[in-house]
């Protein structure tokens, strides 16, 4: 895995705020959260079962609360934690960004962000957003300090309009660039008429050498033919043969990539350095395909930028 001197200043925030919101999705999903009309009436109108009616109910505002819950970090927005010095904002949250000056922040059009800084350099600071042509948007600007508090965090819903966060004392060292995209829902009827649906299998042919390109928002199939232009397919590998797998495209943003098992762990450490080139030549894995290896991933955004691998031919234990 790469360390943090890797990470360069072209850093997103995206994954982390895909994840959170994915987690608290899937706890919202509950069919047996709905109550049903007749179980109340039968309730009402049998007084011998009352007592055994009691634990539904607690069932169903167990089931209310979880809701809730799950609603609530949905709805709780992701920080982005910085520190203010002189020669530019040093990021310390998420994990994906500590260390890097300025780091470029991609988000999510419509979710809601926390922004601001904590630590300074004892000069004084603030913190605002600012459109393209360099206008502070919706007024979320933080009066100038010494000393960093809670005034100098700004909540905000992310919109097309953000195009940067600046210092405004030190506003030629202290700015970073802010890229707003718009999610892609794939399970959408217009997203099925647009292009293939993710996860489509393809049978690789033993000795190929699979090429993706790397997206923010997914894995598009390069070659070989019965991959391309596919999002994240599912990659059907025979036991004990060997592949290449691996990108060649980028989109500006830090990726790398890797093989995990059904654990979410690092299969013989096949992954690569994270980078941000465009047209990198050094992330290719070459490996023989187990029967323990269960997805691709890119590390940086493992929400989006991950397919399924099936071996077959394995032997059972």
């Amino acid at each position: 895995m790469a360390n943090s001197d890797r990470m360069t200043r072209r850093t997103v925030v995206r994954a982390a705020g895909l994840a959170t919101a994915t987690a608290a999705l899937a706890g919202c999903i509950d069919e047996s959260s709905v109550d049903d009309p007749d179980d109340t009436d039968d309730a009402g109108s049998q007084p011998s079962d009352e007592q055994g009616s009691e634990p539904d109910g607690t069932d169903d505002e167990g089931q209310s609360n979880g809701d809730e819950a799950a609603d609530d970090a949905e709805a709780a927005p992701l920080e982005i934690e910085l520190r203010g010095e002189l020669d530019g904002w040093r990021a310390l949250e998420p994990a994906g960004i500590e260390g890097d000056v300025n780091p470029t922040l991609t988000l999510e059009a419509g979710r809601t962000y926390r922004l601001g800084w904590t630590e300074g350099d004892g000069l004084g600071h603030n913190i605002e957003i600012r459109d393209a042509h360099d206008d502070v948007v919706d007024g979320l600007s933080t009066p100038v300090t010494q000393e960093p508090g809670e005034q100098q965090w700004l909540e905000f819903e992310a919109t097309e309009e953000m195009a940067t966060y600046v210092c405004t004392p030190h506003e030629s060292t202290m700015r970073g660039d802010i890229v707003v995209e718009t999610p892609v829902d794939r399970g959408s009827d217009e997203s099925d008429d647009e292009g293939p649906a993710a996860g489509q299998e393809v049978r690789i042919e033993p000795g190929t050498r699979v090429e993706f390109r790397a997206r923010t928002i997914e894995w598009e199939g390069i070659a070989p033919a019965s991959v391309e232009d596919l999002p994240n397919p599912t990659l059907v590998l025979e036991d004990g043969e060997t592949y290449e797998l691996g990108w060649t495209e980028g989109d500006g943003t830090v990726h790398n990539i890797e093989i995990r098992n059904a654990d979410d762990e690092v299969v013989d450490d096949l992954s690569t350095e994270l980078t941000s080139e465009e047209q990198p030549t050094d992330q290719f894995l070459t490996f023989e395909a187990r029967k323990e290896m269960a997805t691709y991933v890119c590390a940086p955004h493992a929400a989006t930028m991950q397919g399924e691998i099936r071996i077959e031919g394995a032997t059972p234990e």
